[in-house]
């Protein structure tokens, strides 16, 4: 895959939408871009820090204190979702998010490391009700390609 430096006016545009999304300023940061098939990954000081539709790498969740709502999920669902499963409302412990559909959010361990970015499916209202369902979609976590890019 080939990264190239963003020219100017796409940077400007990328350091507003990563500081109004995540709240962090990487205005003093070098920018790169990498394109490969439909995959699209951001680059921020040589950390595979955002990929598609600007979702944080947990790279750059961990080394640029980006801050994202989350759910803790128990032992069983950390092993699942750490394979790679979506996340299962019965699997969740505790709520750190208002947690409504089509949000990106970390799913964390009971010691607090986080193990996937994923996609909110089910509203908390609806999991805390239903006890049951798909919660989330898995879209990306510890041991993946892009974990695998990251720590490469």
């Amino acid at each position: 895959m080939q990264r190239h430096v963003m020219s100017s006016k796409d940077a400007k545009i990328f350091i507003n939408k990563i500081k109004e999304k995540y709240n962090i300023d990487i205005s003093n940061a070098k920018l790169e871009v990498g394109k490969e098939k439909k995959e699209t990954w951001y680059y921020v000081n040589d950390i595979l820090a955002f990929f598609d539709d600007l979702i944080p790498t947990l790279c750059a969740i961990m080394k640029l204190k980006i801050s994202l709502p989350y759910v803790i999920i128990d032992e069983g669902a950390v092993r699942a979702v750490s394979k790679g499963a979506d996340l299962f409302a019965p699997g969740i412990v505790e709520y750190g998010c208002e947690c409504k559909e089509n949000d990106i959010i970390l799913a964390k361990t009971k010691t607090n490391l986080p193990v996937a970015v994923i996609r909110v499916l089910m509203s908390k209202d609806k999991a805390l009700v239903e006890k049951r369902g798909k919660f989330a979609i898995n879209l990306h976590h510890v041991g993946d390609t892009i974990w695998e890019m990251c720590n490469g």
